[in-house]
């Protein structure tokens, strides 16, 4: 199932090189079992986010700054703080990502700090063309999207998905195609957007991921977070 998980992590670095800004859009209906991994994987990571910004004494004015900065942007868009990021909700920690937490040996410096916060997570739910203004607001450099995807492959199996073949996979709880969402993003600037995909193996009425895809999505919870520490 996660045999080619060495491969996405140096797709993902490959991709990441020159990164000066990132934004990962979790998608998906978390009401419909396994459709929820993208705003799941997103919820976890603005917690593990907050967890080493709170590790800093700077955390407090970090903060200002970054509500300052992004006001400045465009005073249309509430700002979210470092805790939530966008549309992330309170979620705790899942409890198979307390260790992983705990183990972080992470030198909270200037650099870091600054790579935090030109970090923003998405929580993009059902309806992720309703962030489209405010992703091109933000300007990030780098896209990275994670949704539930129907490739005909082995429940909980990662993929890196090239933007130009999205087409050929949807999700039926999604309003809007991926592939639209990415050429309306596209129409003003050509975003460097790369597109994880987990396929599903339950998407019925319910809260909870299944096994195979709640271990997967855990696995690269911890593989983006330590990207995100290192780009």
């Amino acid at each position: 199932m996660l045999n080619n998980f060495d491969e996405i992590s140096s797709d993902i670095d490959l991709f990441l090189e020159n990164c000066d800004s990132l934004i990962i859009l979790g998608i998906g209906n978390d009401i419909r079992g396994d459709d929820g991994l993208g705003p799941y994987i997103i919820n976890q990571l603005a917690i593990l986010k907050d967890y080493i910004l709170n590790k800093s004494n700077q955390n407090d004015n970090n903060q200002e700054i970054n509500k300052n900065g992004l006001e400045n942007k465009d005073n249309e868009f509430e700002f979210f703080d470092n805790a939530n990021d966008i549309n992330t909700g309170n979620t705790p920690l899942d409890e198979g990502l307390d260790s992983y937490m705990n183990e972080l040996n992470v030198d909270v410096n200037e650099s870091l700090i600054e790579r935090l916060d030109k970090t923003f997570l998405i929580n993009g739910g059902s309806v992720p063309e309703n962030f489209t203004g405010l992703i091109k607001k933000l300007d990030p450099s780098h896209i990275i999207m994670v949704d539930a995807s129907l490739m005909k492959r082995q429940a909980g199996e990662i993929n890196i998905v090239n933007k130009d073949n999205i087409v050929d996979i949807s999700i039926s709880t999604h309003s809007m195609s991926l592939a639209y969402l990415i050429k309306y993003l596209q129409l003003e600037k050509e975003y460097k957007i790369l597109f994880i995909g987990i396929e599903p193996e339950i998407m019925d009425l319910s809260f909870e991921l299944s096994d195979n895809v709640k271990e997967s999505s855990d696995m690269l919870i911890k593989l983006l977070f330590d990207k995100i520490l290192a780009y």
